[in-house]
């Protein structure tokens, strides 16, 4: 299975690392980190400069299962001002395919339309008439997941492998990572 992780300027560094942590510990997941800028660095909300796999430019949407938006504030300002990513997530979800956001990203599938009707949570601020705004850390409701802050990025993107890979999956990488507490 494979994952696309978008990445702009300004993007939050644990939200889109350790999402793609999380999915490689999974042995089931193989992410791929795709900047969205035309340049392979991309900086992050924090400084710091990550080589990204791939240019977005770069990528053939088909052959990813899923999309991940990381946010940030000045990524999530960039992803929304990328009318390519706009296409790319347009791609995805008419493909029945599943787009998952995390702090202030589930903005921009509000914006778009995609949680009409929905249970959603999204980073304070960034709220808008999309859903129904729910006050939690991590939402899944039918096959969108949502995750509000940084802090929650480790539960993030463990609903996800366990949305794409079962249980099982999940709790077992849930218990490598705890060290086996």
């Amino acid at each position: 299975m494979k994952a696309l992780i978008t990445l702009a300027n300004g993007f939050e560094q644990t939200e889109a690392l350790t999402t793609m942590d999380i999915f490689c510990r999974s042995g089931m997941i193989e992410p791929t980190l795709a900047s969205i800028d035309g340049n392979i660095e991309v900086t992050s909300s924090m400084g710091l400069v990550v080589k990204a796999n791939k240019l977005l430019k770069e990528i053939n949407p088909d052959e990813y299962d899923f999309l991940v938006l990381p946010g940030g504030k000045k990524g999530v300002d960039n992803l929304l001002a990328s009318k390519e990513v706009e296409e790319l997530i347009k791609g995805f979800k008419d493909n029945n395919k599943d787009v998952y956001a995390i702090c202030a990203a589930p903005s921009i599938l509000g914006k778009y339309g995609y949680l009409k009707g929905l249970n959603y949570t999204v980073y304070p601020g960034f709220e808008g008439e999309y859903g129904n705004l729910v006050n939690e850390g991590v939402i899944q409701d039918k096959n969108m997941i949502t995750g509000r802050a940084m802090a929650f990025t480790i539960e993030f993107a463990l609903k996800i492998v366990e949305a794409r890979c079962g249980k099982e999956v999940a709790d077992k990488v849930l218990f490598s990572a705890r060290g086996h507490i």
